[in-house]
């Protein structure tokens, strides 16, 4: 895009030097190259006939066989404009500078050429944004937006002085308590480790990822289909039809690997299993559920269909979509990236804690990001409650209160939520193995579950690295590769960084 404007701003003498391209969007299904030009508010208007000249160069210097459409916007250096484009940039990048930030607090002066801004922020504030990439990432941000050159400076102001300490912006968690029973295992069938302790069927009536459920067989089918793409195409597969019964009853699925072809000839009629699985919407239109791994088990502890049931964990913490709000560009190549990034499932994840040690310290934040194949999906992030007040030297760490965690769930709670958002994952970390790990396995022994997931551990491939650093803290090298690390030590926005450094170091160049 760079490579476009400077030759569009050489034809012609200049004659287009007061132009800036704004975006290019390309519409595969409409075969359209939209082009947005900004345009100073100084200029009155474009005139057809420099409309006609900038759509031709256009259609013999952008590599596309299509129609071109080009669309002026005027830049408006009015200073509410201004204020709420900088105030908007902070509330999506620095949650906790927007939290100290008011209109008032922005002073713009115009001069001929250029754009003074100053932000009158307390020291402590000052000290996050010196610490943080945000005047770089601002000024890019205002020069894409606006037609004019900024300069960004910082006023230490007393009047605006945080009274205590630097505040964050919690994480809201709206605990859901699911009901469970719990079951015996006999034997497993295949797939996963299940942890015992099913949901019941009538409560799942929305599409779920990573359920667990329990009950009957009936309406056994075995059925085959002719896969129609893929390596295995051509070739005959097999797929089970049933239904699961606990006093509810959903209708489920099962493709079967080859592999699990054999072990399958045992399931029948009136046999019961402990199954895990997503339940989602199936070709018939109803809720279904989509095993992907069961367990021979039995009843225990019958579920309470009118009373609460004596277990109740997981379902607790909502998992979010994450959307990458980016302008698609067709001058901009998408990064590929090598394996395991690039064939791979991984939840990059990071804890907070009232200590170093697993055996004596509890887990007080987890944060998480799922990558799928290259591309961010998910994100899983909450607090913990660790049922005893937290250590000042934890606090004046991860800034992290009493107050704070107080009306969050417990980690028995949560982390089955964790376990099912982790399930056929890689996962990973900034010195996972040594240190986070030993607590996740800690977590999941307390309710009966294994760590049975590979790691990786993304210091170790920051190490075997060529990266320009003094050291190899998550800092210096999120640094090194030019990736924002605002409010470090709070897990979710350490985590999100650590999953941009894995990115960054395992993109194909």
């Amino acid at each position: 895009m760079d490579e476009f404007s400077a030759k569009l701003a050489n034809i012609q003498n200049g004659k287009f030097s007061f132009l800036r391209l704004l975006s290019v969007v390309y519409d595969e299904t409409l075969n359209l190259c939209e082009l947005t030009f900004l345009f100073p508010e100084n200029i009155q208007q474009i005139d057809n006939q420099m409309r006609e000249e900038i759509k031709n160069f256009a259609q013999e210097n952008i590599p596309i066989k299509g129609k071109i459409k080009v669309k002026f916007k005027r830049s408006f250096l009015d200073e509410r404009l201004l204020k709420k484009q900088i105030l908007q940039f902070f509330e999506v990048n620095f949650k906790s500078i927007f939290a100290q930030l008011k209109e008032n607090q922005i002073q713009i002066d115009k001069q001929q050429d250029k754009i003074n801004i100053t932000l009158h922020l307390g020291k402590e504030v000052v000290q996050m944004f010196e610490n943080s990439f945000a005047k770089k990432m601002l000024l890019g941000e205002l020069e894409e937006n606006f037609i004019a050159n900024f300069d960004i400076s910082i006023c230490e102001d007393d009047a605006f002085k945080i009274a205590d300490e630097i505040p964050v912006v919690p994480i809201k968690v709206k605990p859901k308590k699911v009901i469970r029973y719990q079951v015996e295992i006999i034997k497993k069938l295949f797939g996963k480790d299940i942890s015992p302790y099913p949901e019941l069927i009538k409560n799942n009536a929305q599409p779920k990822s990573g359920v667990i459920l329990f009950g009957k067989i009936s309406n056994l089918q075995k059925r085959t289909f002719i896969a129609k793409s893929g390596k295995l195409k051509g070739e005959e597969k097999v797929y089970y039809t049933f239904n699961l019964n606990d006093g509810g009853s959903i209708e489920c699925i099962y493709f079967c690997s080859k592999t699990n072809q054999k072990k399958c000839e045992v399931l029948d009629n009136g046999m019961c299993f402990l199954c895990l699985g997503d339940i989602k919407v199936g070709l018939s239109g109803k809720l279904t559920y989509y095993v992907s791994s069961m367990t021979l088990a039995q009843i225990k502890q019958p579920p309470q269909q009118e009373e609460p049931a004596t277990f109740e964990r997981g379902g607790v913490v909502p998992i979010e979509d994450y959307f990458e709000h980016k302008q698609e560009n067709i001058f901009v190549k998408e990064p590929t990236y090598k394996d395991p990034v690039a064939s791979s499932n991984i939840v990059v994840y990071d804890l907070e804690t009232t200590g170093l040690d697993p055996e004596t310290c509890d887990i007080i934040e987890i944060g998480a990001i799922k990558i799928e194949k290259g591309r961010i999906t998910k994100k899983f992030a909450t607090f913990v409650n660790p049922g005893k007040p937290i250590p000042e030297e934890a606090t004046k760490i991860n800034h992290i209160t009493d107050e704070m965690v107080k009306s969050s769930p417990k980690i028995e709670e949560v982390i089955l939520d964790f376990y099912n958002f982790c399930e056929g994952c890689i996962i990973s970390g900034y010195n996972n193995i040594g240190f986070d790990n030993n607590f996740l396995k800690k977590a999941y022994q307390k309710v009966g579950l294994k760590f049975n997931n590979d790691s990786l551990d993304v210091m170790l491939l920051a190490r075997s690295g060529k990266i320009n650093t003094s050291n190899f803290k998550l800092t210096s090298v999120a640094a090194a590769l030019g990736i924002d690390l605002s409010n470090a030590h709070r897990a979710y926005n350490d985590a999100f960084a650590t999953a941009k450094v894995l990115l960054k170091l395992n993109e194909i160049n």
